[in-house]
């Protein structure tokens, strides 16, 4: 799990600097809205969102080497803070993998644009991350749960935070709703065209927020009632 997770965050990287091989000097760099390309550059600047995922790993890393030594000497902390790194590498390696997909279809697109003299995305690049990003909600809500209290990873808010009990119903519930969000999200992916794809997604995730927002604070109150 370890090796898979580093080697995510180098995905990108890899699978960019082998593609641009193939494009040529000049291509499209930015869409508006409706999928015009609006501007045009260096192929190398496509190295810039392998970058941020790199940069992505190298948080996460540390976030995960961090709490391991915080938690040294306690075996409960520890034990906490080993689910806690292995739910970080679960999503770290699940977001190297959704940038790498997203990054291939960027360079595909750009590679035939380039070579077409396109004014237009020939790929529907909204919908593509939107999709994307759904399969990413279900994979976050799916592991939420499994993360014990902390401050790094999981559904954190006051509320959530008041004490293990808190956590734990919170979390289960966040879960649940972020399993909810990544499928609504999916099919406003498969659904919808462009900037209504990424409204959807917005309005699912909000969604999502938003519910475990209201239960985190009813769990809250009742359990600091029982004091």
């Amino acid at each position: 799990m370890k090796l898979l997770s580093k080697i995510s965050a180098f995905l990108p990287l890899a699978v960019t600097l082998i593609w641009l091989q193939f494009l040529p000097d000049r291509v499209p760099l930015h869409y508006d809205a409706s999928g015009n390309i609006d501007r045009w550059g260096s192929k190398w600047e496509n190295l810039l969102l392998p970058g941020v995922v790199l940069l992505m790993g190298l948080v996460f890393f540390l976030v995960s080497k961090a709490g391991l030594k915080k938690a040294a000497g306690d075996e409960k902390a520890l034990a906490h803070a080993e689910s806690n790194a292995k739910v970080i590498r679960i999503v770290m390696i699940a977001t190297g993998v959704m940038f790498t997909v997203l990054q291939a279809v960027l360079l595909y697109g750009a590679g035939r644009e380039a070579a077409s003299g396109a004014t237009k995305s020939s790929v529907d690049l909204n919908r593509v991350m939107v999709i994307l990003l759904g399969f990413l909600f279900l994979i976050m809500g799916n592991f939420m749960p499994k993360a014990k209290r902390n401050s790094t990873v999981g559904f954190r808010c006051g509320w959530s935070m008041y004490n293990d009990v808190t956590w734990q119903k919170c979390n289960r519930f966040a879960g649940l709703s972020m399993l909810c969000a990544g499928v609504g999200t999916i099919l406003c992916g498969v659904l919808l065209s462009g900037g209504w794809a990424i409204a959807g997604m917005v309005l699912m995730l909000t969604a999502a927020i938003v519910v475990s927002l209201v239960y985190a604070a009813k769990v809250y109150r009742l359990e600091k009632g029982k004091v």
